[in-house]
């Protein structure tokens, strides 16, 4: 298979200190800061649409179910997109796609007043650019860490750094800022991040790539796939990994809090996860430097013992540590993914490689959510969370022992790859 190529830009940067600070480190950080608004404004998203409806519990789980339906098809024709013109240029579009989306909420509030189908309408137009914007940027990481002369492994951790931050800070920001100005302005804000994120991605030098002569089909993509363990193991592991999760966040911890007479402590356990998580991929490139089998491994294991500590339902504190230690684990083994997808998969088929990947998980969420209800249609949350327990340690082991999971955790040589 092709591996993305050490590029004279790359040499340059390394030879060149004073290129290195005056024109790639900036790119990261750049990369970074978009990372962060992007995901700032997709997480304090829910809040705002409770926030402006009256009949906000009810009309969540449609808008949510619409957008979700709609992300799968825009996930699959963003990768395509990605390939064909550039995971930046898409990006820009998508991140503008959303402001006017969100912005759209202000104009039909003035002029025939927001309804439940209006929110469906904007939720679903929103979301066909908010997933194709995410597969973007994680295409556009092999070009900033190329162009900065920074190690993949470091540029991944800035990725999953800025998600977890944004969603640690997300809801926090939106719950406080709905606190002291009306809803609608604060989807001013939320736009205005989404517009900011658009600027900042504009100005993030990337390779310039765009294939109009690449195969358009999904073939070559899926064909690249089946042919390489390490993809095949990604693709099963998203997808499993997704029958087990969601039902956790939906289902099970607002579950729990709710039989506790606590609901309002939901809110701090996701916060513990968003901490672990932080703390998680900020640590991720200092350990993958060493060893990336060992961190993906300890991550696997990290995050197996938090939700079996989660699974105990018992109050808070337990429950919050469980989702800490869980969020701890997915910080060290989550950025893995893009650094192969970065260092291994070529540039002309990579957009549509990850919305593969991407689409795996969509798809796989609902049918979780599904299958955990009929569990406690039969069952209680106890045993809901034994079956999570037992499914996850199954996806993990899975992850660990695969035929792909060694290749997954390689370093490609400093002659072969950016990733030195």
């Amino acid at each position: 298979m092709r591996t993305h190529s050490l590029t004279l830009t790359q040499r340059q940067c390394r030879s060149s200190k004073h290129e290195s600070h005056s024109y790639c480190c900036p790119a990261v950080h750049r990369w970074r800061v978009v990372v962060a608004f992007r995901q700032l404004g997709h997480h304090d998203r829910p809040a705002l649409v409770g926030a402006g409806d009256d009949r906000k519990l009810s009309s969540a789980g449609l808008i949510a179910a619409a957008a979700g339906i709609a992300a799968v098809p825009a996930t699959f024709a963003g990768g395509r997109l990605i390939d064909r013109f550039g995971a930046r240029n898409v990006a820009v579009v998508s991140d503008l796609g959303s402001a006017t989306a969100v912005l759209g909420l202000i104009v039909v509030s003035a002029t025939v007043g927001l309804s439940v189908p209006w929110f469906v309408v904007l939720g679903v137009a929103g979301a066909v650019f908010d997933v194709p914007g995410m597969t973007a940027r994680q295409a556009m990481l092999a070009d900033v860490a190329s162009i900065s002369g920074t190690s993949v492994t470091t540029v991944a951790g800035f990725f999953q750094t800025g998600f977890s931050l944004a969603f640690l800070a997300g809801p926090a920001l939106a719950g406080l800022l709905l606190s002291v100005l009306d809803p609608i302005d604060v989807v001013a804000v939320t736009a205005a991040s989404s517009a900011a994120a658009a600027v900042l991605t504009a100005l993030v030098p990337v390779m310039g790539q765009a294939f109009p002569t690449a195969a358009t089909g999904s073939g070559s993509a899926l064909d690249l796939i089946r042919a390489t363990p390490a993809l095949r193991a990604m693709l099963i592991f998203a997808f499993l990994a997704s029958l087990v999760t969601p039902p956790m966040i939906s289902l099970l911890l607002p579950g729990h809090f709710n039989e506790i007479g606590e609901p309002g402590q939901l809110g701090l356990a996701m916060s513990a996860f968003a901490v672990g998580a932080l703390a998680g991929s900020a640590l991720f490139a200092l350990l993958a430097a060493r060893s990336r089998r060992a961190t993906f491994v300890t991550g696997m294991a990290a995050m197996t013992a938090g939700i079996w500590l989660f699974a105990q339902l018992q109050g808070f504190w337990i429950v919050a540590a469980g989702m800490l230690v869980m969020g701890l684990g997915s910080g060290l083994f989550g950025p893995i993914w893009n650094v192969y997808v970065a260092e291994r998969v070529p540039a002309d088929v990579r957009g549509r490689v990850l919305g593969w990947l991407n689409m795996s998980g969509l798809v796989a969420g609902p049918m979780g959510l599904g299958l955990m209800s009929v569990v406690l249609v039969g069952g209680d949350l106890a045993l809901g969370a034994v079956v999570m327990g037992v499914g996850w340690t199954a996806v993990a082991a899975y992850a660990v022992l695969s035929p792909g999971a060694r290749e997954l955790t390689e370093p490609v040589p400093d002659s072969a790859g950016v990733d030195g």
